[in-house]
């Protein structure tokens, strides 16, 4: 059964287009799953990244385009044998009036989107869709595709109550308007820690898991690295040990997002539960899995 992901946040800079990407290259590389990551925001961040990573030189049909014709499959561009990417550009800026203009009714007009992926989803384990840092009708297609959402929250506190309102506010309004149609369980709030103020970054950390609950708060937190600067300059690469550990940490949160998952298909809800990491320790060091790391379709 396809699992379709969307890494979300009010708060924009939070790295959510990189942990996407990410998760996408860990999931298709060393787990060998068959991935699809759609962008459906405009200034294509996704797409670009992915695009310095696979050489990708041309996108004929946009993301855009395809909801213009009513098809997907014509924008889906292989990127490796496992990894696919639907591309967005600035022609999505079109999108709202769009759906205005076709439909009369605002439950049509929200799950256009979902209703064409039906189509082509069956053909991937994981669907993995990138989205701005806002709440209108062109986010709301994309988030009743999703089945499971991951909080990305920055250690400050800003980027805390944007995650309140992401949970409490934004998607609780979909459900009042929607109702079981709305599909999405928020899979766990994922801590990223973007500048090294440990007290900081421990007291809204701990904030977090009093306010939403260990148990939905991911284990694995994501520190300061500037390798995952320099890989949306560049492109992600697997040369060396510091890559060799960037992936062991995203390793981590992909096996976590799986066994919270689980959890939820298994049991209707995450209990008393606290990933074990497997491939890189809480001290940054690489564990004998990781080490032992390698990737399939990548450079």
């Amino acid at each position: 059964m396809p699992q379709v992901i969307i890494n979300a946040q009010q708060k924009g800079g939070v790295g959510k287009t990189t942990d996407t990407v990410m998760e996408a290259i860990v999931a298709s590389t060393i787990f060998d799953k068959k991935v699809l990551v759609i962008d459906t925001d405009l200034q294509g961040n996704a797409t670009d990244f992915l695009g310095r990573t696979f050489n990708l030189k041309k996108i004929d049909y946009t993301l855009m385009r395809c909801l213009e014709i009513s098809d997907l499959s014509k924008g889906i561009v292989e990127l490796s044998d496992n990894l696919d990417l639907i591309g967005c550009k600035y022609d999505m800026r079109k999108y709202g009036d769009f759906l205005i203009e076709k439909f009369d009714n605002i439950y049509d007009r929200t799950f256009y989107m979902s209703n064409l992926l039906d189509a082509i989803k069956d053909r991937y384990d994981y669907i993995f869709i990138d989205v701005p840092p806002s709440t209108d009708l062109k986010v709301d297609n994309a988030m009743v595709c999703a089945d499971y959402v991951v909080v990305v929250q920055e250690t400050q506190r800003f980027s805390f109550d944007g995650s309140k309102r992401l949970v409490f506010s934004y998607l609780q309004s979909l459900v009042d308007d929607f109702g079981s149609k709305v599909k999405v369980q928020v899979a766990g709030v994922l801590p990223v820690l973007l500048q090294n103020r440990r007290e900081l970054h421990k007291k809204i950390v701990n904030d977090t898991v009093s306010f939403f609950g260990q148990d939905n708060v991911f284990n694995t937190i994501i520190s300061n690295h500037a390798r995952l600067e320099w890989y949306t300059a560049q492109g992600i690469q697997f040369n060396d040990f510091h890559d060799k550990k960037m992936f062991a940490l995203f390793a981590d949160i992909f096996c976590e997002l799986e066994e919270r998952i689980q959890a939820f298909e298994t049991q209707g809800d995450i209990s008393d539960y606290i990933y074990k990491r497997r491939y890189l320790t809480k001290d940054n060091k690489l564990t004998k899995l990781g080490k032992g790391l390698d990737v399939n379709g990548l450079n």
